[in-house]
């Protein structure tokens, strides 16, 4: 059939994942007769990507994982066919813009091991409290499950070796949409420390070239600004948890998804996308 479904695009956290954070055996089931009928499953999640894979890696048999909210297609074998970072001197601006919001922030990199995420923590013997709160991220069962990739330093800023891969804003869900309206408000209003749009599209980044077959700046080619970061938003209010990507703002998961049905040669009327939240918008 012309219009038969051949990828399907699915969230993980309140959608293919249930409330124990797992693949119930019912959708894993539903998942792999899918796959079996030659649809293309591509799980797309704000979450990074190698604590995504721990989660759905078996159920990656037909297609890719799109992490951190589209700016990253990698397969579970490791096959980067996409990325796209977030540049040096706005990681900075963010950064500045948001300094009261440190216990809450944590900075990423594309990389294994440590210093994949990094998570800045008061000095000890310094001035003030040097104790992280409690409801942030330092202190959060999340970072002690990935306690080997993360490296805690007293400055974000002196960690910026490099185009970091995203920044993430992690915590209660009123302090997060104060981040948001902060943040939003500088893209309306000149963005923040001055940093000015881009006259054109930034391109994107396949990895590598010739794998991907599709030119640079082609998945954004009119000539409309691009902000020079896109803010994506997760909200659990039942929990009193909201999470704020700050990512490339060429970027998103409806970006990354039709870069990739491009590149498969699929349609968007042939995509069944699936999402609960902001960000799946």
């Amino acid at each position: 059939m012309k219009d038969a479904v051949r990828l399907i695009a699915v969230d993980l956290d309140g959608t293919l994942l249930n409330s124990r954070k797992r693949v119930s055996a019912e959708d894993a089931e539903a998942v792999r007769a899918a796959a079996a009928r030659g649809v293309e499953i591509v799980p797309v999640t704000g979450r990074n990507f190698s604590t995504a894979l721990l989660m759905v890696e078996d159920l990656l048999t037909t297609g890719p994982l799109i992490s951190n909210n589209g700016a990253l297609i990698r397969s579970k074998a490791g096959e980067t066919f996409f990325r796209a970072l977030l540049p040096v001197d706005v990681a900075v601006a963010v950064l500045r813009a948001t300094r009261e919001f440190r216990p809450y922030t944590v900075l990423m990199y594309d990389q294994s091991g440590e210093g994949q995420f990094r998570i800045e923590v008061p000095a000890t013997g310094g001035p003030g409290d040097a104790t992280p709160p409690p409801d942030g991220v330092a202190l959060s069962p999340w970072v002690r499950r990935v306690a080997a990739a993360v490296r805690f330093t007293d400055s974000l800023e002196k960690e910026l070796d490099g185009d970091p891969l995203e920044i993430m804003f992690a915590g209660p869900v009123p302090l997060m949409r104060e981040v948001a309206t902060l943040l939003e408000n500088g893209l309306e209003n000149g963005l923040p420390h001055g940093l000015k749009e881009s006259s054109g599209p930034l391109p994107y980044c396949p990895v590598p070239p010739a794998k991907v077959g599709v030119e640079r700046g082609s998945d954004c080619s009119n000539e409309t600004l691009v902000p020079p970061f896109r803010l994506l938003r997760t909200e659990y209010p039942a929990r009193n948890v909201s999470i704020q990507d700050v990512i490339r703002g060429d970027c998103s998961k409806g970006h990354a998804l039709a870069y990739w049905s491009r590149f498969r040669g699929i349609p968007p009327e042939q995509i069944l996308a699936i999402g609960d939240n902001y960000n799946d918008l």
